[in-house]
């Protein structure tokens, strides 16, 4: 991965939220760079980072120089864009897991999935020093799009009575929109000092607000979902460690039996927080190996 170098465009780089991530967690330290010099790139291996509609010509251009061509392609949490492209790279690494997509026997395995990973600015965490939970104030919180209608199985309005609901044991601060109403530091530091984080759908049932969860040392909490559970996403190291629940129902009753542990067996919580931390440090750990390995493979 000495020579791996990523590719994308202006807009692209300005849109995505998890850029950091991506360069580092999963490839590397890779540098981006933006534009095509055939001299720089010919016979090396190149990640082309797409958000938005893929640039099939760019991607033969790119091969035509030599070049083994990795797609990275974020974005498309409704399985809603064109992925003919994919047939024409060499692998393809996208978040939002589809198993028709990941298990398609037509593309010959060359589809991996990452996570969308937690956004630039809130990480990365040192997990050496994220704050315990017994010294955090809040026992849980969330900040984002209450009113999302759109989101995957209305999960957001099924979330939204819960919530209110769990009276001060949650925290709401509902946003306008996608990642609007408060500055990244502000979402930092409130979820920084929240024990739970409660992490429902978005438009998709992978959320960044769950990556953010973990970098920040708070103990997501989320309903069953696929990408929770394959060896081909989240559970590729073994089961995940923080609660599911069965419905966001649940939610008022399991916040108010935290709270009471908190207080009656406060190692329990602890040992639960340092379980997800340590789960999600060896999680990018091995997904990094495991796309080098691919890489590599080419």
């Amino acid at each position: 991965m000495d020579s791996l170098q990523i590719i994308s465009t202006p807009d692209s780089l300005n849109a995505a939220l998890e850029t950091w991530f991506v360069q580092n967690e999963l490839f590397g330290g890779a540098p981006y760079i933006l534009g095509v010099d055939p001299e720089k790139l010919k016979d090396s291996a190149v990640v082309y980072l797409e958000l938005n509609q893929i640039n099939v010509d760019l991607i033969r251009h790119l091969k035509s120089l030599g070049n083994k061509v990795i797609l990275y392609h974020m974005g498309g949490e409704r399985l809603d864009k064109d992925i003919s492209a994919y047939s024409e790279c060499d692998l393809v690494i996208r978040n939002y897991y589809f198993s028709s997509i990941i298990g398609d026997a037509e593309l010959g395995g060359k589809v991996v999935w990452a996570p969308n990973g937690f956004r630039t600015g809130v990480g990365p965490r040192n997990k050496t020093v994220l704050k315990k939970a017994s010294q955090r104030q809040c026992l849980s919180a969330f900040l984002g799009w209450i009113n999302n209608s759109a989101s995957y199985n209305n999960e957001r309005a099924s979330f939204a009575g819960p919530a209110a609901a769990c009276g001060e044991n949650l925290y709401v601060m509902p946003s306008n929109g996608f990642a609007g109403g408060y500055n990244v530091g502000l979402y930092s530091a409130i979820m920084e000092d929240s024990i739970f984080a409660p992490c429902p759908s978005g438009n998709n049932p992978e959320t960044i607000r769950l990556y953010d969860a973990l970098e920040l040392g708070c103990i997501p909490i989320s309903l069953s979902h696929e990408f929770l559970l394959s060896k081909d996403a989240l559970g590729m190291i073994g089961p995940i460690p923080f609660p599911i629940l069965g419905s966001w129902a649940e939610l008022p009753q399991f916040l108010e039996a935290m709270k009471a542990k908190a207080i009656s067996n406060p190692l329990e919580i602890l040992d639960l927080q340092q379980s997800c931390i340590n789960w999600w440090s060896d999680f990018k750990n091995a997904i990094q190996k495991k796309i080098a390995n691919q890489i590599q493979a080419l």
